[in-house]
Parts: structure tokens; C-alpha cells; sequence
């Protein structure tokens, strides 16, 4: 009777210790596991990871490494220069409009670009605001003081918009001086063409405007090609911003 009474206390005391080492290491468990998830996280982040792009760079050849590294520094060349560009652009609107009282360009209607290249097919836009709206084929959309292009379909709710710069779409220009009036091709990316009497100064940097209103902005000269013997030079010029900056937009109706 004792022994039995014995070894019902010790299942009785071996239950309750291993409940108590099971709640003891959930405790563990809880109070530990967010640390040993940032110090996992923080392996993998501070040691895997640059070591992986480590890994990836070092499979580069030397040349390789090089025009990675003027790419890049292209690029932010081509950044800095735009902002600065843009800033100038508009201390330029704002100089004109002033100088020539020209009307402010009226407030149209603003909507959402809900899609962009490279979603969309490039130099496209989708925008979300439609006929209900007051959006209508042929209206112009802008985007601080730079003509984009034009709505080019449209539904109840969205429309979408044509840039000028996609390819193969012409329209005329004024720049250079004195100003010449000229037709520029859309090449694609926010990039156009325009050819102009050498006796017409272009210089880099410059705005090129449209004729129906000088107050707005086709783009900045990027570049200029002419060769001696001939009586035109090539003008190249793109939007002084990228696709990705087009949040907001401006559409102002031409009816």
C-alpha cells in the first residue's frame, strides 16, 4: 500500500515537473525569439547579403566593372544636370510670363497616372479620370509647365494619354535664335528631333517651346550636330524629368 501510495506521488511530481519545464521553455521561447530573429535578420543582412553582391560583382571582368561604374556615373550626371535644367526652366516661364503678361495657363483638370511606361506601351499614359471627369479625346496634358502630349482614347473613367515624343508623332516647335518655327519628330523614351538653319543659335540647355504658347515647354536641348558643308543642323532634345516622376498630371481641355 505505501509502495503504491510512493509511486503515485512521484507520477504525481514527475507530471508536474515536466509541465513546468514545457511552460519554462515556452517562456524562453517568447521572451527570446524576437531577438534571435533580428540577430538572424541581421546576419543575413549586414553578412549574406553583401557578401551575394559581393559574389555578383566579383564575377565581372575588370572592363566590365569599369562601365558599370561610368554608367552609373552617367547617370547621375544626367540626374543633377536635369534638376538644375528644370529649376532654370521654370525661373525662365515664370521671366517670360511676367515680361510678356501672358496668360497663366489655365488649371484644367487633375488626375492620377495610374500607369507609365515601361507598364504601359511607351510614351503612353493611363490616366484616372475619364469622360465623367470631363477628359476628352484631343485635350492636352501637361505636367509643371511641359506639354506631355494628348488624350488619345477615353473611356467613363480613365483615358489615355499619347506623348508627343512617341515615335513617328510630329509637331511644330519654336527655339534657337532668332526663333524658328521647325517640325520635331518624337523618337521615343521622352526624346525628340528637330533639324534648323545653321544660322539659327542652339545651345545646350536650351528650351525648346511650342508655338500655340510659349508659356509651356516641349523639352531642353540634349545635343547638336552639324557638319560644315551642311546648310541644317540636327537638334536633339527630351522632357527634363523621367517617366517615374509622372504622379500628377494636368489636362487642359481644347473644347
Amino acid at each position: 500500500m505505501t509502495m503504491m501510495a510512493y509511486s503515485r506521488g512521484s507520477k504525481t511530481r514527475l507530471h508536474f515537473l515536466t509541465g513546468a519545464i514545457a511552460l519554462a521553455s515556452l517562456v524562453i521561447v517568447f521572451v527570446f525569439s524576437s531577438s534571435i530573429g533580428s540577430f538572424t535578420r541581421g546576419i543575413v543582412a549586414n553578412v549574406v547579403a553583401p557578401r551575394a553582391k559581393a559574389d555578383e560583382y566579383s564575377a565581372l571582368s575588370k572592363n566590365a566593372l569599369i562601365a558599370r561604374l561610368s554608367d552609373a556615373d552617367a547617370d547621375l550626371k544626367r540626374i543633377r544636370y536635369q534638376a538644375l535644367l528644370y529649376s532654370l526652366l521654370a525661373d525662365e516661364n515664370a521671366s517670360l510670363r511676367d515680361s510678356a503678361g501672358a496668360v497663366a495657363t489655365p488649371y484644367g483638370v487633375t488626375a492620377r497616372v495610374i500607369a507609365r511606361p515601361p507598364r504601359t506601351n511607351y510614351d503612353t499614359l493611363l490616366i484616372d479620370v475619364g469622360k465623367s471627369g470631363g477628359i476628352n479625346e484631343n485635350d492636352v496634358a501637361i505636367y509643371q509647365g511641359v506639354v506631355l502630349g494628348r488624350i488619345s482614347a477615353v473611356d467613363s473613367s480613365s483615358a489615355t494619354v499619347t506623348l508627343f515624343s512617341s515615335s513617328g508623332v510630329s509637331h511644330d516647335v519654336i527655339l534657337g535664335d532668332p526663333r524658328a518655327v521647325a517640325v520635331a519628330k518624337g523618337l521615343g523614351g521622352g526624346a525628340f528631333e528637330v533639324s534648323v538653319p545653321q544660322g539659327v543659335k542652339v545651345a545646350l540647355g536650351d528650351s525648346v517651346r511650342f508655338p500655340a504658347t510659349e508659356s509651356l515647354v516641349a523639352g531642353v536641348v540634349q545635343s547638336i550636330s552639324a557638319e560644315v558643308r551642311d546648310v541644317s543642323q540636327t537638334i536633339r532634345f527630351t522632357i527634363p524629368f523621367s517617366f517615374s516622376e509622372l504622379d500628377f498630371i494636368r489636362i487642359i481641355p481644347t473644347r
